[in-house]
């Protein structure tokens, strides 16, 4: 009976998009040749544009407004070197327009100045202002240098270059200078010879200065840093003296056709005489990185619709399965299409929104498949099945897809480093949404024409259908059977609402008590990584010398104790006298039998019990950084009373124990002191630093608990007795403050967003109590969240909250489907128990295919790559719980939501009447 009510009402003319899609649907359904030639003219366009339009690249570039100011004052007096240049210079540089803050360190016979600017500056034109503003204030002496380099983030030295070749003799240790004079050599020969027509200069980084000697006037040459390169070969680990030749590369390169060119030129060197018992190799590119990434999230695109076949086949229907995944194929090269359009490139980030995307995507493409393959069973024409399956799905998808854009755009208008480095993330994911409605409502109905809607096809009885089918079926009439039992028993759905409420409010009671467990860390460091960073502090009055000597006997004990682990290692000429960094690059974690935080504990380990010469500490080559930086500037002229508070606070601070709100304990796994071989200054305020290290990862949750730790020790009144007030202490977290800022903006721009999809399902359901009622499925799912970041040991996490907005849209899609249908059989006449029970058994199926589909595709990402696991769980368990509760307890949430809707109803009618 409710049946025929429905087709008779879908089939009545109907103004707004119930009229207007199904004729956009019937356009393209009745153009075959049209519609065939568009969408392949499209496709073509996809493939070209990811075979050979779109550029190559690690992380896309980003705006670091950074630049720094480097040079030499050879006065060997840290003090005067601060009073004659670095003080001047940040009072100069502090009144430039744009600055934001200045950090100045000066040693020996060197100084670093790092500038950071307004959001709105980049790099480049800053770092032009203040050489204007310095050159013009005339402040620097005359004996010593000065060198501006804008920060360029995209660049390993942060000097605008592309990939790094290092220079080495294969024989003895050659000294630098013989070094840096072949080094020249070779980027000569490699300008001319080469052949690389994506390489706009090479440049030797050399690790001398020349610079005046401030007692004697005359010119000399000093050397301010050194550089080792190791390699695996032949079985064994070997480190040489090394010079760096920087690669700066043509502008819109592909970094993998760069690196292959570089590689054939380097070996064609190798072979000139002139070069006999020299080599240059490849020490940093991203190309290695960025193959084994594209191949990686290639393969899980292809296992996701792999997994969209098996479970449509299974689900659905073999054929419809056919067109499932071909519409998703076809939005995925569309997508790729608007990228090279609107000027990205496929890097880590793009691709990765791909994979994202598939489990998005997913909806409106099955929803369609599967509307059009129901309504093909009570429809005589192709043409009428088209246009009655549109209609009816039309207001849901519209909802679903517009819910899902505006749960991603708030990471439109995150600031600071984070948000350049994530835009592309919900740039690609909108984009793959918004084509995948137009997919589904233009190709589905024209491929569907060929493959589902012959006639042999039409009509056929529900007694054909498959024995999957055939229990999704005996599923959702199970589900629905108690509704029906208590229909018209009103003690009885009084009892079913009640134990709905109570299950809801009991999952979500749960979801908090699971969240105290679970840690939190914006950028947590990843479970297996390909690289470590290994950064050295040299104890204070080591020379240049000396220091070499150290990194020496740290690279034959990284070298031992990584082995067969290693692909090469180098320090990219950070060494000094002061620190050093040495970046070592592993074979693949997916070939290696230990993992990177193994071999993290393991040399570091090694380093604490057999290394004496510098203080080492051993992290991962991660996306977010170095992890456990909490640091404390203690700002004052008085140096002395400084230094004492600062030795006092690192005894402190090094047997404090922290307190997380869930009640487990963190400890600082070393505390240092700045050296006093260099004076220091913020926003010219001289300070010394107290900097620790945390034995744990959840940085971003310690950083918070030890600034407490500190001010409830450091009182206004104890810092009285070192004479130094309250406003001394100043609390630095470096890049972890600015990612802090930018998650709160998330979580501010969170309620918004709820609003926003609220007004639009106000819009879109005509009621008022229907949006608040269909956005349960989000609590529905945080049992699932913390339950799954819990049992995998991932921590909450901007990854995780990239997470939470995709479940926004995928799990508010099921309770529309339910919802939309169930309003559909109110107006066809069915009582609201009734006709939530049809929507439930109507709905159950695409409700079904859409989730499972989305989790089986994730689960190759989450088991396969490490970066991405935390995001990948929070999907899977989030749909899990959250489509779990809708088809079990939702439909008893609805009906409360009636009946206070017809109460209200009849009130206000009372009410007018009286009046």
């Amino acid at each position: 009976m409710f049946k025929k009510r429905v087709k008779k009402q879908v089939g009545t003319p109907i103004e707004g998009t119930d009229r207007l899609l199904p004729r956009l649907s019937l356009f393209f359904f009745s153009r075959p040749r049209f519609s065939a030639v568009l969408w392949l003219v499209i496709a073509v366009f996809g493939v070209l544009s990811y075979t050979t339009f779109l550029k190559r690249e690690g992380f896309p570039k980003i705006n670091v407004p950074y630049s720094f100011v480097n040079g030499a004052y050879i006065v060997n007096n840290p003090a005067q070197v601060d009073k004659d240049v670095t003080k001047p210079l940040s009072d100069v540089i502090l009144k430039v327009p744009g600055v934001k803050t200045v950090t100045a360190m000066a040693y020996g016979n060197f100084y670093t100045i790092q500038v950071q600017y307004e959001e709105t500056i980049g790099a480049k034109d800053g770092s032009a202002a203040v050489e204007k503003a310095v050159q013009a204030a005339r402040v620097l002496p005359a004996t010593a240098t000065a060198m501006y380099q804008p920060l360029d983030a995209g660049s390993p030295n942060g000097k605008g270059d592309s990939i790094l070749l290092s220079l080495y003799a294969t024989g003895n240790n050659v000294p630098a200078d013989q070094l840096v004079a072949k080094a020249n050599e070779a980027a000569d020969y490699l300008t001319k010879q080469g052949g690389v027509t994506l390489a706009q200069t090479f440049s030797v980084d050399s690790p001398f200065l020349t610079v005046p000697n401030q007692a004697t006037g005359q010119l000399g040459v000093t050397q301010k840093s050194f550089d080792r390169f190791g390699v695996h070969k032949d079985g064994s680990n070997t480190f040489y003296n090394a010079v760096i030749i920087g690669v700066k590369a043509v502008p819109h390169f592909d970094v993998l056709k760069l690196d292959a060119q570089l590689q054939k030129a380097t070996a064609q060197l190798a072979t000139q005489p002139a070069f006999a018992g020299y080599n240059v190799a490849v020490s940093y590119s991203v190309a290695p990185s960025i193959t084994q990434q594209i191949t990686q999230l290639q393969r899980s695109l292809l296992e996701g619709l792999l997994a969209v076949i098996i479970v449509s086949a299974l689900l659905i229907a073999m054929r419809a399965s056919l067109i499932t995944v071909t519409a998703m194929a076809l939005v995925l090269l569309v997508t790729l299409g608007v990228l090279y359009v609107i000027g990205y490139t496929l890097n880590t980030i793009t691709l990765f929104s791909l994979i994202l995307a598939l489990t998005l995507i997913v909806d409106d493409t099955i929803i369609m498949v599967e509307a059009i393959d129901a309504q093909r069973r009570r429809s005589k024409t192709a043409a009428e099945t088209v246009a009655l399956a549109t209609k009816k799905i039309s207001r849901a998808m519209l909802a679903a897809t517009f819910t899902a854009v505006l749960a991603f755009s708030p990471l439109l208008f995150v600031g600071g480093i984070l948000g350049s480095f994530v835009k592309a993330i919900p740039v690609t994911i909108i984009s793959s949404l918004l084509v995948s409605l137009l997919v589904a409502l233009t190709f589905i109905p024209f491929m569907a024409r060929g493959l589902v809607l012959g006639k042999k096809h039409l009509g056929q009885s529900e007694d054909k259908e498959s024995p999957a089918h055939a229990m999704e079926t005996l599923a959702a009439h199970a589900l629905a059977g108690p509704l029906r039992w208590a229909n018209h028993h009103r003690a009885r759905l009084v009892m079913l609402g009640i134990t709905a409420i109570f299950v809801g409010v009991g999952f979500i009671g749960a979801a908090g008590f699971i969240f105290q467990k679970v840690t939190f860390n914006i950028f947590p460091p990843s479970k297996d990584a390909n690289g470590l960073t290994i950064s050295f502090t040299y104890p204070p009055g080591t020379t240049i010398a000396n220091a070499q000597t150290i990194a020496d006997k740290a690279d034959a004990l990284v070298a031992e104790q990584l082995g067969s682990n290693l692909i090469d290692a180098a320090y990219y000429n950070s060494g000094s006298a002061q620190k050093a960094s040495l970046y070592v690059n592993l074979i693949s974690y997916e070939q290696r039998a230990v993992t990177a935080p193994q071999l993290k504990e393991q040399l570091q380990s090694a380093f604490d019990t057999s290394f004496n010469g510098a203080k080492a500490e051993v992290g991962l080559q991660d996306v977010g950084g170095p992890a456990g930086a909490f640091t404390v500037r203690i700002e004052t002229d008085n140096v002395i009373a400084a230094r004492q508070l600062a030795g006092d606070m690192r005894s402190y601070l090094s047997t404090e124990t922290l307190t997380r709100p869930s009640g487990t304990k963190a400890q600082f796994k070393s505390v240092v002191v700045s050296t006093p071989d260099a004076y220091y200054r913020h926003n010219g305020k001289a300070y010394v630093s107290v900097m620790g290290e945390f034995k744990d990862s959840d940085t971003s949750a310690l950083v918070n608990l030890a600034q407490k730790a500190v001010e409830k020790q450091y009182t206004t009144e104890k810092l009285a007795d070192y004479g130094l007030t309250k406003d001394a202490i100043v609390y630095d977290y470096g890049f972890e403050s600015q990612n802090q800022d930018s998650f709160k903006t998330l979580l501010i721009a969170f309620p918004l967003v709820l609003v926003a999809i609220y007004l639009l399902l106000l819009i879109e359901f005509r009621s008022f109590l229907q949006p608040l009622l269909i956005f349960m499925a989000i609590p529905f799912s945080l049992f699932g969240i913390t339950l799954g970041l819990y049992l995998t040991h991932n921590a909450f996490s901007f990854f995780s909250m990239l997470g939470f907005f995709a479940l926004i849209g995928l799990s508010i899609k099921n309770t529309i489907l339910l919802t939309d249908y169930a309003n559909q059989a109110r107006r066809a006449g069915e009582r609201p128990v009734e006709a939530i029970a049809l929507a439930l058994e109507q709905r159950f199926r695409p409700l079904i295919a859409t989730s499972v589909t989305a989790i089986v595709s994730l689960i190759p990402l989450a088991l396969t790559n490490p970066f991405w696991e935390g995001l990948a769980y929070t999907l899977i368990f989030g749909l899990l719980s959250s489509t779990l509760l809708v088809v079990t307890i939702f439909p008893y949430y609805y009906l409360g939501a009636e009946f206070l809707r017809i109460t209200s109803g009849r009130l206000a009618r009372k009410i007018f009447v009286r009046k």
